[in-house]
């Protein structure tokens, strides 16, 4: 039974660590590849290609190398094979020659040669001990010889090695030929023993040889490879600088900037994208120019009726409600000389008309204020703002409202005076009712102008930001209609307005609106033709 649980747990275990492997592999991919941009995944795979091409390259070389050593390791044996048979042979040419130990010096004497490569001749001494013979140990190292390879690649490149073994024995001690067999003396009792000489391979010339040829090779084709991958990223970075062009006119166009254009590279593909861009940029340009026409008709018929019911409410209710506490008044004061208990029920439904009324008349005056500010247009910017921001703290008195009104000018014209207020009724009530805020910060500043930069850098700005500690806004939820209309009255003034918000960490309005003279000049006299009429 426990056999049993074990294998369920393992079996719901494992999921979970492929799930991790695959997480982390996932998350290596990406910090490698996806993260990376275009040019560098391009030099990422040119250069994972070369280096598998290189180690491709290598293995085949390595085999090469390998093979070629052990044929001219073979040839070189073959050679000293032929040379130690000519120099044991060359003994007793009669076929006499004296005793056995003359002879076995000879034997060493002549085997003897300085400069002997990619073989060894050794000699078996008395107690069987090999000595080498050539090339002489004491020899002079040959200039040109290139140096040792590494062990690493020897080991890589290294044939097996087999000495070959040559018997030279004598029929008579004296008298006898010179024999050379390749077989144990042991099995010849027959014979004298003259010596053994051992013929063996040497492959660490050639080796040396190779790593030398390898390692200049591969020195040149690491210079030639860093070479191209750093023309291949200048190329890369110029064929691929309209799509950085296009990733910045995507992000102007995310930023309300229609008037963003591309010029066209030269190429080909690449032109394609950047003329359906501007022609897509041209019909965002138009189609937001027709929005905000529609929006300016849309916010001008609804201030008009503002307007009309403002003055309504004025021209009509405030009278009346005027009058309903006038003609209370009076029947209150006719009452008041009478004391039966009929008078007293008047004057007391009396006192309530009047309640009522004086709650009339202050619903009456907050609608004013609402639909249109009774002041627009005869106090500074800074002073209208104030009445509201006071009049939002007294509404919402649990709500810490702070602000700092720092602009120069008294009025900058109806359209942008109105415009900020309505900004600020608009966000501060929305961050109270929507965003759950304890605490709002109104700044309203103006900006100079720089000295130097563009045309529409040099004019001076009225500034607002906004800021709160409340909810947030989620990032798919759509802009409702009173602060898709705030943007608009924005940017009918050629202003921008823009809302920075995380969930859980508040919101931030921040409004710019460029200060013209000509514009206010128009909004007031704008404002004097309706007072006026």
């Amino acid at each position: 039974m426990d056999d049993v649980r074990g294998h369920a747990a393992a079996s719901r275990q494992r999921p979970t660590t492929e799930k991790l492997g695959q997480l982390k592999v996932g998350k290596v991919l990406n910090k490698i590849w996806y993260d990376q941009t275009i040019r560098t995944q391009l030099l990422i795979a040119v250069g994972v290609i070369n280096l598998v091409a290189l180690i491709f390259a290598g293995v085949i070389w390595v085999a090469n190398a390998r093979q070629a050593t052990r044929v001219e390791m073979e040839a070189s044996v073959d050679i000293a094979k032929n040379f130690a048979r000519v120099a044991i042979l060359s003994l007793a040419p009669n076929g006499q020659s004296g005793g056995l130990a003359k002879k076995s010096t000879q034997l060493a004497s002549r085997l003897k040669i300085g400069r002997l490569r990619h073989v060894r001749i050794y000699m078996a001494d008395a107690q069987g001990a090999l000595v080498q013979l050539s090339p002489e140990p004491n020899a002079a190292r040959d200039p040109d010889r290139p140096a040792a390879a590494p062990a690493w690649f020897s080991a890589l490149v290294e044939p097996e090695v087999t000495p070959h073994t040559l018997s030279v024995v004598l029929a008579e001690p004296r008298a006898g030929s010179v024999l050379i067999v390749e077989q144990p003396v042991a099995s010849m009792p027959q014979v004298w023993d003259l010596g053994t000489v051992v013929i063996a391979g040497e492959p660490a010339d050639e080796i040396a040889e190779v790593w030398h040829d390898v390692s200049s090779l591969a020195l040149v084709l690491l210079v030639l490879d860093i070479l191209a991958l750093v023309m291949l990223y200048a190329v890369l970075g110029r064929m691929l600088d309209p799509m950085a062009s296009v990733a910045r006119g995507l992000l102007r166009l995310e930023d309300g900037d229609y008037a963003a254009r591309l010029t066209p590279p030269r190429v080909m593909e690449l032109g394609a994208i950047t003329e359906r861009f501007n022609k897509l940029a041209e019909t965002l340009g138009r189609a937001r120019a027709e929005n905000g026409r529609l929006y300016g008709q849309l916010i001008t018929v609804q201030e008009d009726e503002r307007r009309e019911i403002a003055n309504e409410l004025h021209d009509e209710a405030s009278p009346c409600l005027f009058g309903i506490m006038a003609n209370a008044m009076s029947v209150q004061r006719l009452t008041g000389r009478r004391r039966d208990s009929r008078s007293n029920d008047i004057r007391g439904h009396i006192g309530e008309i009047l309640r009522v009324t004086e709650r009339l008349k202050m619903m009456n005056r907050v609608m004013l204020k609402k639909l249109r500010p009774v002041s627009l247009g005869r106090v500074a910017l800074s002073e209208l703002s104030g009445d509201l921001l006071g009049e939002l703290q007294r509404r919402y008195p649990e709500v810490d409202i702070t602000h700092s009104l720092r602009t120069r000018g008294s009025r900058y014209g109806d359209a942008v005076d109105l415009t900020i207020y309505r900004c600020i009724q608009e966000a501060v009530t929305n961050a109270i009712r929507h965003g759950k805020a304890d605490m709002v910060r109104v700044d309203l500043f103006e900006k100079r102008a720089p000295r130097d930069g563009d045309d529409s850098a040099k004019r001076p700005t009225l500034q607002l930001l906004i800021q709160d500690n409340g909810r947030g806004i989620l990032p798919d939820t759509p802009l409702g209609f009173g602060l898709t209309a705030m943007r608009e009255r924005v940017h009918a003034l050629g202003g921008s307005c823009a809302i920075q918000s995380a969930p859980s960490q508040g919101a931030i309005l921040r409004v710019i609106i460029p200060i013209s003279a000509v514009t206010g000049a128009k909004s007031h006299k704008q404002f004097e033709r309706i007072e006026a009429s």
